[in-house]
């Protein structure tokens, strides 16, 4: 009993957090853009009377961008496909949230112990994606279709990186619970190939994320918004803020897997904040360096670099659980 209360707890304060440290991610993600850029916002360049109009801070500046869009009017094309085109944004908020409880926080393991917990996640992210997929195909937009296209030949590819890396680490450490696979570090030869393994998994982190050069679904100078670009008011918000949680998701899923035993308890919340900082800092230096890519370069790319880290990861995998 006293378990399932703690468990119901720790899934109302989940609830808040991955909210607070989602929002907090996509402020770093812009912030760090912007200083390797060497732009300075309007609070540093603007009226000092005006502050007390605008805020002193913009850490909530994601957030304010979806709130404003919750408060316009929502518009649905005459040849969409009404249903899928308005229901399609929900179930992607739906399942990038739901994905939050089996990924675990220092001192709350949450649903991360329950059987199968590695596939379950993995397949809600997989889920939320697809429906942003799904809904700007149903837009009857040729720049929404031409977005949802480029979605699915990246998805393609960056879900094998996603997919591939999570049970190599699953396959070597004979276990498909994320609390299992958070709890233990392993041997040298273990260490080698789950570093392999997070490699393998930060190269799909760029593609599911949109970090250039993997952002060619919303190109704006080439299609409009890609995917969106029917989709206003709330239903665009409601996108936005999907796309909050998966960032949420794939920062603590890395954390979880790949950094073990990080995420096991309490005592290493510091140690989690950083190391979450740290993968936020690589994603805005990737982000930075690089121009967008084409799609086939893009596809090229990922056959090339992370086809051969998967295949190279298991075939360590299993020489290790040959000689074990």
């Amino acid at each position: 009993m006293a378990d399932l209360a703690f468990t119901i707890i720790s899934i109302a304060l989940i609830i808040p957090i991955s909210l607070f440290l989602g929002v907090i991610y996509a402020f770093l993600l812009r912030k760090f853009n912007a200083r390797f850029q060497w732009r300075v916002g309007p609070v540093v360049r603007m009226y000092s009377d005006l502050a007390p109009v605008i805020g002193s801070t913009r850490v909530w500046q994601p957030m304010y961008d979806i709130l404003k869009l919750f408060g316009k009017d929502t518009l649905i094309p005459a040849s969409a496909h009404k249903r899928l085109f308005t229901w399609s944004p929900y179930f992607s908020l739906f399942f990038s949230f739901a994905a939050v409880l089996f990924i675990p926080f220092p001192g709350m393991p949450l649903l991360s112990d329950a059987p199968y917990s590695l596939i379950v996640a993995s397949y809600l992210l997989i889920a939320s994606i697809l429906f942003t997929i799904l809904g700007p195909v149903a837009s009857g937009s040729p720049w929404g279709a031409i977005g949802a296209r480029r979605e699915v030949e990246l998805f393609l590819v960056a879900e094998l990186g996603f997919v591939a890396s999570l049970f190599l680490v699953a396959f070597m450490k004979g276990s498909l619970v994320i609390a299992e696979l958070s709890g233990t570090v392993g041997s040298i030869p273990m260490v080698l190939v789950t570093l392999l393994a997070g490699i393998t998994m930060f190269a799909a982190m760029l593609g599911k994320l949109h970090i250039k050069p993997f952002d060619m679904p919303e190109a704006e100078c080439e299609i409009v918004a890609g995917p969106y670009t029917e989709y206003s008011g709330k239903l665009l918000g409601t996108y936005f803020l999907a796309k909050i949680f998966v960032l949420y998701n794939m920062v603590a899923l890395f954390i979880a897997v790949f950094l073990p035993p990080v995420s096991s308890s309490v005592l290493w919340l510091p140690l989690y904040v950083v190391a979450a900082l740290v993968l936020v800092f690589l994603l805005a230096v990737v982000q930075v360096l690089n121009p967008r890519y084409a799609i086939r370069k893009a596809l090229t790319w990922y056959l090339k670099i992370v086809v051969p880290l998967v295949i190279l990861g298991f075939i360590a995998a299993f020489a290790l659980r040959m000689v074990a």
